[in-house]
C-alpha cells in the first residue's frame, strides 16, 4: 500500500503552537481562574480560593441565568428542528421555483448575524413598535414575546437552517425501498412518515437539533439585543457584564464559562452517543432515488409562514424603521426618507470609519484563516502522528467553545500583569482583535478543508514526491488547486462573519476604534432605532453582496477544475495528474 509522506514534524508542531497562541492559552487563563482568581491580578497570587466561587453559585441572578438559558435553549431547539424538517421536505419535494425560493429564505438567517435578526424583531414587537403602529395596538399587548417563550421562538427561527441543511442530505440519501415497503405491507402514507422515514433521519435530525441548542445556548448576540429590554438574565451576558465590572469579576465570568463549555459540549455528547445506539444505514448498493413528489399544501403553507417570520418580518420591520424619518409618524405622508442611509454613509461619519475598520479586520483574518487552515488540514488529512492527532483533538473540541468564551479568554490571555511585565502588550491593541476573530472562524475552516482533502487519493502526492517535489510544492500545486473551491468558501465566511462578529468586538475593540458591529449595537443601544436598523441594512448588503461574489468566484474555479479534469484525461495513461501539474510548473 502506498502512504503519502507527510510533512516533518516540525510542521505539526507549529500547528500546535498556532493553536495554542489562538485557542488553548486563552481559554486556560480563563478558566485557571475559578480556582486562582489572582492570578492574573498585578499583586500575583497563586493561592487558591474557592470563595468566590461558591458565591458566584450561589448568585440568584447567575442561577437564574443559567435556568433561563437552559430551558430558552431547549425550546430554541426544538422550535428549530421542527421548523428545519418542514422546510427540508417542502424544499426536497417542492418545485424548482418554490425550492428556490425556501434555499433562498434559509440562507439569508443562516447568514444573517443573531442580534439583527433579534434587534429587527424587538423594532417589531416593543410598545411603540412598528407592530403597534401599524395596528393601532395599546402598551404591554407584546409582554408575552419579552419572555423565556418570545426568546425561544425568535431563537428557532434562527437557528432552524442547521435542521434544514441536515435534514436535506438526509433527505436526499434515503432510499425508496423503505416507504415502498411500508406501503406494500399496508401502512398509511401518515404511518410511513413518522414510523419510516423520521426515525430512519434520527442522526441528522438529532445533529441539527445540537447545533441549534449548541449556537443558541452559546449565543451573546441575542443576550445583547434582548436583556435590556426584558432585564432577564442570561449566561452570555452575565459573562460580559462580570468582565464589564469594575474591579472584573474574574470568578463570575470564569465559572459561567465554564458552564457554557460543559452543557454545550454535553448536547454534542449526547447526540454522538444516541446516533452510536443502533444503525441508520440508508445508502446501499440497491438504494433507489427518492421520487420527486409535487409539493403538498400542507407542507409548503407551514414553510411558507417559517419564511415570513424568520426573514420577512425581522427583516422588513428594520427596512421600515430605517425609511421613518420620525419614529412615532409611521406610516404617515412625508415620513418617508432616505435621510438616515445618507448619515450613515457619510464617508466622514463614525458609521463609516466603523465599516472601514471592520472590512480591513475582516480582509486580514480572512487571508490568514484560509491559509492557516489549508496548512492544518494537509496535517490532519495526510500526516499520521500524535501532534496531527492532538490537532484533531483540539479542533473539534474548540468547536463547543462559544464566542464569548473565547472573547473572554482573549481579555484575561492578553491582558496579564506577566505579559506587561515582559514588554507584550496586546491587550487593547487591532492585533489582538484580530487574533481573535481568526481564533474564532479556524477551528470550523480546519474541518471544512479537512473533509475536502479526505476525498483526495493519497496516490497524488505520493506520486509528485517521487518526482522530487517538495511540500510546500506539493500543497500549492496539487492540493490547492483541487480545494480551491472550499479555500474560498472559507476566506468569505471568515471575512462575512468577521463584519458582524460582536462578542469579540465589544470586549477587545481598541479605544476610540468601534467595529461596525460595536457601532452598529452602539445605536440600538441609545435608542437611535432607525440609524440602527439603517447600518443594519447596509451591513446585509455587503455581507451578502460578499457572498454573492464567493459563490460565483467558487463555481467559476469549479468549472475550470472540471474542464481541466476532461483535458486531462486525454493525455498519455501514463503520466498522472501529478506529474502533468510538476511538468507544467518545472517549464
Amino acid at each position: 500500500m502506498i502512504r503519502t509522506v507527510g510533512l516533518k514534524n516540525q510542521g505539526s508542531l507549529i500547528g500546535v503552537a498556532i493553536l495554542f497562541v489562538l485557542i488553548l492559552y486563552p481559554l486556560a487563563t480563563l478558566l485557571i481562574q475559578i480556582v486562582f482568581p489572582n492570578v492574573f491580578a498585578v499583586q500575583m497570587s497563586f493561592r487558591p480560593q474557592l470563595a468566590p466561587v461558591l458565591s458566584a453559585l450561589t448568585d440568584k441572578l447567575n442561577v437564574e441565568a443559567l435556568a433561563n438559558y437552559i430551558t430558552i435553549g431547549i425550546g430554541g431547539a426544538i422550535l428549530a428542528t421542527a421548523a428545519g424538517t418542514v422546510t427540508a421536505f417542502a424544499a426536497a419535494r417542492g418545485s424548482k421555483a418554490w425550492r428556490v425560493f425556501i434555499e433562498m429564505s434559509v440562507w439569508v438567517v443562516f447568514f444573517a448575524p443573531s442580534y439583527v435578526i433579534a434587534q429587527g424583531w424587538v423594532v417589531l414587537m416593543q410598545d411603540g413598535g412598528v407592530f403597534a403602529q401599524l395596528f393601532g395596538l395599546h402598551n404591554g399587548w407584546s409582554t408575552w414575546f419579552f419572555s423565556r417563550f418570545g426568546l425561544a421562538l425568535v431563537m428557532g427561527l434562527k437557528y432552524f437552517p442547521f435542521v434544514h441543511i441536515a435534514v436535506v442530505q438526509a433527505i436526499q440519501n434515503l432510499g425508496g425501498e423503505f416507504a415502498m415497503a411500508g406501503r406494500m405491507n399496508g401502512a398509511t402514507p401518515r404511518q410511513v412518515f413518522f414510523k419510516i422515514t423520521l426515525p430512519l433521519m434520527t442522526p441528522a435530525l438529532l445533529a441539527g437539533m445540537s447545533i441549534a441548542f449548541a449556537e443558541g445556548f452559546g449565543d451573546f448576540g441575542f443576550a445583547a439585543a434582548i436583556t435590556p429590554e426584558t432585564h432577564m438574565p442570561l449566561v452570555t451576558y452575565q459573562i460580559y457584564q462580570a468582565l464589564s465590572e469594575a474591579p472584573v469579576d474574574y470568578s463570575t465570568a470564569a465559572l459561567m464559562s465554564l458552564l457554557l463549555i460543559i452543557v454545550t459540549a454535553g448536547a454534542l455528547w449526547l447526540q454522538f452517543w444516541w446516533t452510536g445506539r443502533r444503525s441508520y444505514v440508508t445508502v446501499s448498493a440497491q438504494s433507489r432515488t427518492v421520487r420527486q413528489h409535487k409539493a403538498h399544501i400542507g407542507t409548503t403553507l407551514p414553510a411558507a409562514l417559517i419564511a415570513l417570520l424568520a426573514v420577512v418580518l425581522p427583516v422588513g420591520g428594520s427596512i421600515l424603521i430605517s425609511l421613518w424619518r420620525v419614529w412615532t409618524n409611521g406610516l404617515t405622508r412625508g415620513n418617508w426618507t432616505l435621510h438616515h442611509y445618507g448619515k450613515e454613509l457619510n464617508l466622514s461619519s463614525p458609521s463609516m470609519h466603523a465599516l472601514y475598520t471592520s472590512l480591513i479586520y475582516g480582509l486580514g483574518a480572512a487571508i490568514v484563516t484560509s491559509a492557516v487552515a489549508l496548512f492544518l488540514g494537509y496535517q490532519l488529512t495526510y500526516k499520521t502522528s500524535r501532534v496531527s492527532r492532538v490537532i484533531n483533538v483540539i479542533t473539534m473540541a474548540s468547536l463547543a467553545i462559544p464566542g464569548i468564551v473565547l472573547a473572554a479568554g482573549f481579555v484575561f490571555a492578553w491582558n496579564a500583569s506577566w505579559m506587561h511585565a515582559i514588554g507584550i502588550v496586546l491587550y487593547g491593541t487591532p492585533l489582538c482583535l484580530e487574533m481573535a476573530y481568526i481564533a474564532g472562524a479556524i477551528p470550523y475552516s480546519i474541518r471544512l478543508q479537512h473533509g475536502a482533502m479526505s476525498q483526495l487519493s493519497p496516490n497524488l502526492m505520493t506520486a509528485a514526491q517521487l518526482f522530487g517535489a517538495r511540500q510546500w510544492r506539493v500543497v500549492l500545486s496539487i492540493v490547492l488547486p483541487l480545494v480551491s473551491s472550499t479555500t474560498i468558501s472559507t476566506f468569505f465566511m471568515t471575512f462575512t462573519h468577521s463584519i458582524f462578529e460582536l462578542p469579540a468586538s465589544m470586549m477587545l475593540y481598541p479605544a476610540g476604534m468601534p467595529t461596525f458591529s460595536v457601532q452598529t449595537n452602539e445605536q440600538f443601544s441609545k435608542f437611535n432605532w432607525a440609524s440602527g436598523s439603517a447600518l443594519t441594512i447596509i451591513g446585509v448588503v455587503i455581507v451578502f453582496a460578499s457572498y454573492l461574489i464567493g459563490k460565483g468566484v467558487s463555481n467559476r474555479v469549479e468549472r475550470r477544475l472540471r474542464a481541466g479534469s476532461i483535458e486531462d484525461r486525454g493525455k498519455e495513461d501514463s503520466q498522472s495528474y501529478s506529474d502533468a501539474v510538476l511538468a507544467s510548473s518545472a517549464g
